[in-house]
């Protein structure tokens, strides 16, 4: 087994990535190609508040969604009974959520909120298809 390296977020540069491999420049300078085990994307402090759901829960929170917040708000309210997110505390997550619909309702008026809320209640159901099926979505979720 060979050395090993964490590439993330420690000043190294990716010189080229591909099918599972990536070669970088290691913070010594060094030329290392290893192979991609995972990756994890990041969420934004929006999408932290969004509450592992079950799958068809989560498909009729992303529906309600077109119209501009309402199954954000839907979600953050389903989060105080039940799940949880990307956040530790509870208490922090449905009040991010309700904030997040609100203010997709409020930009609603100049179509960012709507286009907003259609890609918030698409990654309802991305988190939630991720939860249940963590080795087809290559990642892990809270």
């Amino acid at each position: 087994m060979g050395k090993r390296h964490k590439f993330g977020g420690c000043g190294g540069a990716i010189l080229k990535m591909g099918k599972g491999k990536a070669t970088i420049r290691d913070v010594n300078g060094q030329i290392v190609e290893g192979e991609i085990i995972s990756a994890q994307e990041k969420e934004s402090v929006f999408q932290k508040s969004v509450p592992i759901l079950p799958i068809p829960l989560a498909y009729l929170i992303a529906f309600l969604n077109m119209v501009p917040g309402l199954g954000t708000i839907l979600g953050a309210i389903i989060h105080i009974f039940t799940g949880k997110s990307s956040y530790d505390s509870k208490l922090k997550g449905v009040i991010v959520g309700l904030i997040t619909g609100i203010l997709q309702a409020l930009l609603a008026v100049v179509v960012v909120g709507w286009f907003w809320s259609l890609m918030h209640g698409a990654y309802f159901v991305r988190k939630a298809n991720a939860h249940e099926h963590p080795e087809e979505c290559g990642q892990s979720v809270v």
